[in-house]
């Protein structure tokens, strides 16, 4: 008779360490999608110098956000001054032991962080599935202000400098710009046991950030892939490794989101360079509808370029030829992409339909519009249709 379920056993940390794990890389995952909106975030270091960094390009500067998880069992447990800080209400801070523990305390580590970055260090947080005690968030509070009325408080201020920097003198305007640093993000609904959550939030994200329309089979599919990928960054080797091996290795990078969303790096580098102001949308509303019919590879790579030369005729176009008539080209090529939709779709039918816009009145009046260019103007009303 089996009886393994019967008895207690002797070591389960391993399956909550793994929670943990799968917490921190959720978090890393999330953060890496701030990477879709094109903006600041370019980079996210995984498990590599702290749990997660995310690089920031500031007005060509380079700034660095270092992120502890911290994560604990019960949503109704809370992060306490001692847990966060190893700093005791009571006593004096005034031996080696004291600042040492606060040194090497969550907090500790990551005020690290803005003596060995300086300026490049742009912020540093302690990230958790619970909240915070009012204690913490007041300690962090008076920090910044550099002045407080708890007498605990007010010691760890006098010897901040002592605690993050004990061999590297310090000045008072670093002393206080490192103080300042510190933040908390409590009760974070995104990480958790399961993806579920994780998936509504990534979801919502892509959104936020590319508009890109997903369905919920995909987003299962993505979520899954976007933990899988930030644990790969987090688990592989470095040891040995040259810098630019190791920036592979452990970033995160927009290459990486593209691969989970099924977007060809080449079409969204095609549509960008060609001044598409939402690349990373159009190239995934181009290749999903292209795929849905069938269309190889290379020749939805061919539909990005000829879309982009189309937007370039375009642009040329508004001071060529009276809007009125630009108008009516535009209305004809959306008449004939709806149809053709309707229609099926066929591959096979597209050269017929581009062959019927170019012999109609409006397209007659236009001249220098051929296939590829017809081609690509097709494409680009696939992408005003779905992106409505």
């Amino acid at each position: 008779m089996d009886i393994i379920h019967e008895k207690t056993p002797r070591e389960t940390a391993g399956r909550d360490t793994m929670v943990r794990f799968r917490m921190q890389f959720q978090a890393a995952a999330f953060a890496a999608l701030e990477i879709l909106s094109g903006k600041e975030v370019d980079r996210v270091y995984c498990d590599y110098h702290d749990d997660f960094v995310v690089r920031r390009i500031v007005d060509g500067a380079v700034e660095y956000h270092f992120f502890q998880v911290k994560t604990k069992g019960r949503a109704n447990q809370q992060w306490d001054v001692d847990g966060v800080f190893s700093l005791k209400k009571t006593g004096q801070l005034d031996t080696p032991e004291k600042l040492e523990a606060i040194r090497s305390s969550i907090a500790g580590k990551l005020f690290v962080h803005t003596v060995e970055f300086g300026e490049q260090c742009r912020e540093v947080t302690v990230l958790s599935n619970v909240h915070f005690k009012d204690e913490v968030h007041e300690l962090v509070a008076d920090l910044a202000a550099g002045t407080s009325s708890k007498k605990y408080i007010r010691q760890l201020i006098e010897k901040f400098a002592a605690v993050i920097s004990p061999e590297k003198p310090m000045t008072p305007e670093e002393v206080e710009a490192a103080r300042r640093k510190l933040t908390l993000r409590p009760n974070v609904q995104y990480i958790g046991d399961a993806l579920e959550a994780f998936g509504v939030a990534a979801h919502n994200a892509i959104w936020k950030h590319s508009e890109i329309e997903l369905h919920q089979h995909e987003v299962e599919r993505i979520a899954k892939s976007l933990v899988m990928l930030v644990e790969d960054k987090s688990c592989t080797p470095i040891s040995g490794l040259s810098k630019s091996d190791i920036e592979l290795a452990t970033g995160v990078g927009l290459e990486d989101l593209l691969k989970v969303l099924s977007i060809s790096t080449q079409v969204y580098q095609t549509l960008l360079q060609g001044g598409d102001p939402a690349a990373i949308k159009s190239a995934s509303i181009l290749q999903r509808k292209l795929k849905e019919i069938g269309t190889p590879e290379n020749m939805i790579e061919s539909a990005s370029r000829a879309k982009v030369s189309w937007d370039v005729w375009m642009r040329k176009a508004r001071h060529t030829f009276p809007e009125f008539t630009l108008d009516r080209l535009l209305e004809e090529i959306d008449k004939k992409c709806k149809a053709w939709l309707l229609a099926g779709g066929e591959l096979a039918d597209l050269e017929k339909c581009i062959n019927e816009l170019m012999q109609s009145p409006i397209g007659k009046q236009f001249p220098t519009l051929g296939i590829d260019l017809l081609f690509g103007a097709l494409c680009a009303a696939i992408v005003r249709k779905a992106a409505r």
